[in-house]
């Protein structure tokens, strides 16, 4: 994987793509994943005390759950932090991206309305891996970051990681946003990832029906609620819900996932549109079809680095 340069603070959405295509050298395609860092910094925090860090990552009357395990999550797409160690192209590529991720998070101060801690990932259409970004790259910061992080699914629909991870039944993001006046914090799910969590939709009303002003205002009161927690949302496509133009005001970044060889320069275009609230916007560019030298491999990390059972 090639991650392209930075894009130096004050430049345009329009340059940004520009500089996608030129990074890719063919029609807005990419890599699984390739990320360009957005600007840097915001004003500093004025005003707000986030709340007392709970004791742990569920409320103290809830009975200890039972960790997703590492199948669930394999079967869901998770191809880093494997439990043996093994290093990957995919790993290696995450690495990176986990880094840049980072980078942006501790230059982006958290003011009143906007979490730097946030990580929304969305796309511009369905279909274009949005899921497995936010899930591979929520587990790459657990693991590289040595903190706490939960994903989130802001989607709900059918088939979301919600449904696939058999949380449907317990209290979720929406469940949270039906009750405004509550106070307490949700069980966070536990995985086999040390410190991934995952908080699921919930089972309270249909998918989407929760209004996402409301969800942003839910996922402030998390981010106060657990002060060292780093959160990725998995969010709908910027294209077919209202989701992620009204979530991003209180987010500190935005990956916007593009699949290589399909998805549109004006689909693009137009979801960076509706995404211009938050002020660190990135591509992550999926699935696009590589020369030798552009990604990681050339040293053995398929088969050097995997157990030795595992070799051929």
């Amino acid at each position: 994987m090639n991650v392209p340069p930075l894009r130096p603070p004050g430049r345009d959405r329009q340059h940004l793509v520009e500089r996608a295509v030129e990074a890719m050298g063919v029609s807005l395609s990419g890599t699984e994943p390739r990320v360009v860092p957005g600007p840097a910094a915001m004003p500093p925090p004025t005003g707000t005390s986030p709340s007392p860090a709970p004791s742990s990552p569920r409320p103290a009357d809830a009975p200890p759950a039972a960790p997703i395990g590492r199948e669930a999550l394999t079967a869901l797409g998770l191809m880093v932090g494997s439990a043996q160690g093994a290093r990957s192209r995919i790993s290696e590529e995450y690495s990176v991206v986990q880094h840049a991720v980072l980078r942006t998070v501790r230059a982006t101060p958290s003011v009143d309305g906007r979490c730097g801690r946030i990580i929304m990932i969305t796309s511009a259409r369905p279909g274009e891996g949005k899921t497995f970004t936010a899930l591979n790259l929520a587990a790459a910061l657990a693991q590289g970051s040595q903190r706490a992080v939960v994903l989130v699914d802001c989607d709900g629909k059918a088939g979301s990681l919600t449904d696939r991870l058999g949380l449907r039944d317990q209290v979720g993001l929406c469940c949270l946003a039906a009750d405004p006046q509550s106070r307490g914090s949700p069980p966070l799910q536990p995985t086999a990832v040390p410190r991934l969590y995952v908080l699921g939709y919930g089972r309270s009303g249909r998918p989407g029906s929760s209004p996402p002003a409301t969800l942003g205002a839910v996922l402030l009161r998390l981010a106060n609620a657990y002060p060292d927690h780093l959160f990725v949302l998995d969010t709908p496509p910027c294209l077919a819900t209202a989701e992620a133009s009204l979530l991003a005001p209180v987010v500190g970044q935005v990956v916007m996932v593009v699949q290589a060889q399909a998805t549109q320069r004006a689909e693009v275009e137009a979801a960076l549109d509706l995404v211009d609230t938050c002020p660190n916007i990135e591509l992550l560019l999926n699935r696009s079809l590589l020369r030798g030298h552009d990604t990681f491999g050339a040293y053995g990390y398929d088969d050097y680095h995997a157990p030795a059972a595992d070799r051929s």
